[in-house]
């Protein structure tokens, strides 16, 4: 049988001790900066320009197979609430979406360009042609990253549309993640952020 011993009358010193040590060794873990690391200036993050367009666009897009739609009509109208895009399926139905509608049809897969072109009907998912026809400036796309003639049926590119909506955006500077831009601030021009 093992002696009983009463840890009550343990040394006071010991104890606190013990507990001291464990509150600087959670205190420094508290107090320690945080994050995925910094750039060699010590900021996490970095000004850059973005354009926003004062104008919108309607897009009427149709889909020339099962899931698969190509541009086939761009006009630029007075302000960005009035963007909508127009979309006729296959089966003769006409789908009209105001802008927070279209922003949810876009994921992160659809900004990313293509390398292999798909010419004449085989056309690409409808998040994609969103992102790269001048809808995606509607939705973030800077305007240094260029549309896609590939989205549109004529293979025109759109330039005529992206221009007239940069000559009336609005420029303004944003921080953004300095690390690992990706996604619509990959195309942003930086400032100097000092």
């Amino acid at each position: 049988m093992t002696p009983y011993k009463n840890f009550s009358q343990e040394s006071t010193w010991k104890s606190r001790l013990r507990r001291g040590a464990l509150f600087i060794a959670v205190s420094a873990m508290l107090t320690a900066p945080t994050g995925c690391g910094s750039d060699s200036n010590g900021s996490d993050w970095e000004e850059v320009t973005v354009e926003e367009p004062t104008k919108g666009v309607i897009t009427t897009i149709e889909e020339t197979e099962a899931g698969k739609f190509t541009v086939v009509d761009e006009q630029v109208v007075a302000t960005k609430n009035e963007s909508r895009v127009v979309v006729r399926r296959l089966n003769g139905t006409v789908d009209t979406l105001d802008l927070s509608q279209v922003k949810g049809l876009v994921g992160a897969q659809d900004t990313v360009r293509q390398t292999t072109v798909r010419h004449h009907g085989g056309g690409f998912g409808l998040g994609h042609i969103l992102w790269w026809s001048a809808m995606g400036h509607m939705m973030g796309r800077g305007f240094g990253s260029s549309g896609q003639s590939y989205v549109y049926r004529d293979g025109r590119s759109g330039f005529g549309t992206s221009n007239e909506l940069r000559q009336t955006a609005v420029s303004r500077t944003v921080k953004v993640p300095a690390k690992g831009r990706s996604g619509f601030f990959k195309g942003f021009r930086s400032n100097s952020a000092g």
